[in-house]
């Protein structure tokens, strides 16, 4: 667990108690699955978050995929040369921006779309107030005084 010392608070609850669980299972591998755990922990302590986001995205993407399929992509790409691994590495896919890219993505066709902001003023209700009538230090309306029995009202300024 000592690789995970540094990131161990940016880590989630669930992360944290899988990693638990895997330390609690340590002792009873082999020395050689002992190593490659060791090693694997070292290397994803050493991502960055967005690297790690990358990385579970890239181990969904490939959990989709059959045994025969996934073992037979792996030895094409084995079999590349280094600068056709670097020239694929090139023209992947762009990783996910943001905090927290969702594991599995969501098809456009459940996303809602935002609606764009008119700009036309003329579509805009207008209240028509008459300026002689707003208290100017309120915005309110001025106060109607009380009429007298038999007359108009008077409203005053």
């Amino acid at each position: 667990m000592q690789p995970l010392f540094a990131p161990w608070n940016t880590l989630s609850e669930g992360q944290k108690r899988k990693w638990i669980a895997l330390a609690q299972n340590y002792p009873k591998l082999p020395p050689a699955e002992q190593a490659t755990l060791h090693s694997r922990m070292t290397e994803w302590a050493a991502l960055s978050p967005q690297q790690r986001a990358q990385a579970r995205l890239n181990f969904a993407d490939t959990k989709k995929l059959a045994p025969d399929d996934k073992k037979a992509k792996w030895e094409a790409y084995q079999s590349l040369s280094l600068a056709e691994r670097q020239k694929l590495a090139a023209n992947a896919s762009s990783k996910p921006v943001g905090a927290a890219p969702a594991v599995k993505p969501v098809p456009a066709q459940k996303l809602a779309s935002v609606p764009k902001p008119k700009t036309d003023s003329a579509d805009r209700p207008r209240i028509k107030v008459d300026p002689a009538k707003v208290d100017h230090h309120t915005l309110l309306p001025q106060p109607v005084q009380a009429a007298a029995p038999g007359s108009a009202p008077v409203e005053r300024q």
